[in-house]
């Protein structure tokens, strides 16, 4: 026998996993009307949406990093999100550079450390370069901008060993950009290299009030204050450099972040990671954002809700049905974990002293 040579790449599609749960439920899935399609199609997002009560998925699991805006406490986790799992404060090394601009504007303005002044470009689709010299190659892990305007603007990172032939480092695409809120992106892939730049494409004119391209992070743990702890602080205004503790404030449309004390440096950031819903179910013929690991739970989920909705069947079948879908939602549960080591330090100092 020939096996087929691969693995993990057989496409199951929203229609397919609707088309299951109506045979589990004894029907055929042509006999399935537009509107039982549609409700079937709606069970699949409630039981996904559900699946973060139950636990953290680890495939739905992201990283994002804010810049500090001076005076601002309170950032927003990006729309899905449901926890911080950890909080960190981070400041970066800023390397020397020689600048140059292929547009026009005020160049010093990019990189003076001041927000207050900027430099707009006058012409579409410019770049702005750092060259850290020809014997000095620089890592660089993270690079942030900060727009002096608003709007959906193109942009990509590019680096190069000669400052002639430029590769990407990072896409961005096309993104939407609010005037005086940072975009930071982390370079997973980095390049040491003496060249870097930023350019603007699909007609982008680059305003910015700051470029900063930043390496040797240092990161290190915020505390996380429940609603009394932060309720009763006695100066919530109170402002510094560093904020060492966070509310999480977990309400909708999305949930906030208030740091303590107020961050007063633009040049620092925060870095979250965060738990988040699983994506939205798509069209019949999308994929579900979920491992391979995970389609005979769902199936067995999908099936026992829509033999709640379906007519004809019966209850003996219902109550089949819900078992094999707890019984596969907790083989599924079981293998969903971290296997890294684990660490106990019990303090036992209060009876020692």
């Amino acid at each position: 026998m020939a096996y087929s040579g691969s693995v993990g790449t057989t496409v199951i599609t929203v229609q397919t996993l609707i088309d299951h749960g109506a045979r589990r439920c004894g029907k055929l899935a042509e006999e399935l009307t537009s509107e039982q399609v549609l409700s079937a199609r709606e069970s699949l997002f409630f039981l996904l949406s559900n699946l973060i009560n139950i636990g953290i998925q680890y495939w739905a699991i992201d990283k994002k990093v804010y810049g500090f805006s001076p005076d601002r406490a309170t950032y927003l986790l990006p729309l899905g999100g449901n926890d911080v799992l950890n909080a960190l404060y981070r400041w970066m090394n800023r390397p020397d550079g020689s600048y140059t601009t292929s547009a026009g504007g005020t160049l010093g303005n990019v990189y003076d450390g001041d927000v207050d002044t900027i430099c707009t470009q006058t012409t579409a689709n410019g770049n702005i370069s750092v060259n850290y010299g020809p014997s000095n190659p620089i890592f660089i892990g993270s690079i942030g901008f900060l727009p002096a305007a608003s709007g959906t603007w193109s942009i990509i990172y590019e680096y190069s060993l000669d400052n002639v032939t430029w590769s990407t480092l990072v896409d961005l695409g096309t993104i939407t950009v609010v005037n005086n809120e940072w975009v930071w992106t982390d370079i997973e892939n980095g390049q040491t290299v003496p060249y870097y730049r930023i350019r603007a494409y699909n007609g982008t004119t680059l305003s910015l009030r700051e470029w900063y391209l930043g390496n040797n992070s240092t990161e290190i743990t915020m505390s996380r204050l429940n609603r009394d702890d932060f309720t009763n602080l006695p100066n919530k205004n109170f402002t510094a450099n560093q904020p060492f503790q966070y509310w999480f404030n977990r309400t909708i449309p999305q949930s906030e972040i208030v740091l303590w004390p107020t961050p007063q440096n633009a040049f620092y950031q925060m870095t979250i990671w965060y738990s988040r819903q699983i994506m939205d179910v798509g069209d019949l013929y999308g994929e579900l954002e979920v491992p391979q690991r995970w389609y005979e739970a769902v199936v067995m989920m999908l099936a026992h809700r829509m033999s709640l909705e379906l007519p004809g069947v019966p209850a003996d079948r219902t109550s089949y049905l819900e078992k094999q879908a707890d019984k596969y939602l907790s083989m599924a549960e079981e293998e969903e974990r971290d296997k890294s080591p684990i660490y106990f330090a019990p303090n036992i100092s209060v009876y020692t002293r």
